[in-house]
């Protein structure tokens, strides 16, 4: 029998206006600029992207969190940089 393989929900899981970043720091910029108040402010970086997120700022990775321009980012099972709060 022929196994057929799911279809996504949605073609694009991509938010269009991030279309042009060039990569997971400068979306992590972006999100970071977009809130005028940075106090206990936790955003979430995608799990297939925190290495590269790590890499690219030069962050320490404390068991799947760190601290990148006065923000902490935290590991999760989001597909793009998000805001920890109402997740």
């Amino acid at each position: 029998m022929h196994e057929q393989s799911p279809h996504p929900s949605h073609l694009d899981q991509t938010d269009p206006a991030k279309a042009d970043v060039r990569d997971i720091r400068e979306e992590a910029d972006r999100e970071i600029d977009a809130y005028s108040d940075l106090a206990d402010l936790v955003l979430l970086m995608p799990e297939d992207r925190w290495d590269e997120f790590v890499r690219l700022t030069g962050a320490t990775d404390s068991g799947g969190e760190t601290l990148y321009r006065g923000v902490t980012f935290r590991r999760g099972p989001v597909t793009a940089v998000v805001a920890q709060e109402g997740f």
